[in-house]
């Protein structure tokens, strides 16, 4: 159960900066006047469905992994015709090494993730020194950081763990990208959580990695107000969304859900929308379900240490995010598909 109070430690402290952003610094967020009840909606939302992934914690529903491949698969059609491809490539992988598949495969992993990043930095630029990029790469710096990840938490020997760590978290530095960095961390922290043995080292890297936020934020306001726009989105997508959705299920299903919300509000850019965020959007409270399920996978994946770090890593990195078909097929492989094991009680 420290999974869930380390996701409920991370869910309810960015819930808290957000009311304190969208409450006390209203003038840097808000052209106009806005009513309040609008944001105490959107807690209250944030909240049930926060109460729906709770109860799928606890009480999780048993599907056969088939059920898992066929979402998945699903999923695959935000990313035609590389994403059907990949998820058939995964259904045959895992007939062939089941739930080791990324423990054999997991220093391939980390250096597809280094050869995609590396090459991308050389051919379009580093978003560290040329700001406009940072958008170009956005989804390459995001598959490479999932990458990156299942590198760090498979691989079995801690100095080389602890190594390929400090890579990461370099090269997520110089893509400028805070939720990235903070994903990296978490996926290396956790293992150490869990077990209980957190020390000195881990938290002096904490605030070595909280220093490097608030200097790609400039400062700690900013970093609030980025935080605060958020939950602005959010609330924005509850109040359009409710009672049964807006997207009714495309956005979820959108190669680029992050522009399609910026879109529909300001015809440019790229907006984080919250955990709960897509859920709303397309299925209005009906999304608790979804909810729900997140709750479910991440009880399933305690049946393997290593796919329940990279389950509570992608959770706690989408509180600020939001979900995507990507995320969300990942979470599924990790927690409904590749988990080994029974389910801890």
């Amino acid at each position: 159960m420290r999974d869930l109070k380390l996701f409920s430690l991370a869910f309810f402290s960015y819930l808290l900066l957000t009311l304190y952003a969208n409450i006390f610094l209203k003038p840097k967020l808000y052209a106009v006047n806005l009513d309040m009840s609008r944001i105490w909606i959107a807690t209250l939302i944030a909240l049930t469905f926060y109460l729906s992934f709770v109860f799928g914690y606890f009480k999780p529903i048993k599907l056969p992994k088939y059920v898992y491949w066929f979402i998945v698969f699903i999923l695959s059609f935000a990313f035609v015709p590389y994403g059907p491809v990949t998820a058939l490539l995964f259904v045959s992988a895992y007939f062939v090494y089941k739930e080791r598949l990324f423990e054999r495969f997991s220093y391939f992993a980390f250096f597809l993730g280094l050869a995609v990043v590396l090459f991308s930095y050389y051919y379009v630029g580093i978003p560290l020194l040329n700001w406009e990029v940072r958008f170009i790469l956005s989804k390459i710096l995001v598959l490479s950081s999932v990458l990156f990840t299942i590198g760090i938490v498979y691989v079995d020997n801690q100095k080389v763990k602890a190594l390929l760590f400090i890579i990461a978290e370099i090269l997520a530095f110089l893509g400028t990208f805070r939720s990235l960095m903070l994903l990296i961390f978490v996926a290396y922290f956790v293992p150490y959580y869990l077990k209980n043995k957190v020390d000195l080292r881990l938290i002096s890297l904490l605030t070595l990695i909280g220093l490097a936020l608030l200097y790609l934020s400039d400062n700690l306001t900013s970093l609030l107000v980025r935080i605060g726009f958020t939950f602005l989105v959010f609330h924005n997508l509850v109040n359009i969304s409710l009672p049964f959705g807006f997207f009714h299920g495309s956005l979820l299903l959108n190669s680029d859900p992050r522009w399609r919300v910026a879109f529909m509000f300001t015809l440019n850019g790229s907006y984080t929308y919250f955990l709960f965020g897509q859920p709303i959007a397309d299925f209005g409270i009906l999304g608790i379900l979804e909810a729900y399920l997140l709750g479910v996978l991440l009880r399933l994946s305690n049946r393997d240490l290593r796919g329940n770090v990279m389950v509570l890593s992608l959770l706690i990195y989408a509180i600020e995010t939001g979900l995507d078909a990507f995320l969300l097929s990942s979470l599924i492989l990790f927690g409904g598909i590749f988990s080994k094991g029974e389910v801890q009680s």
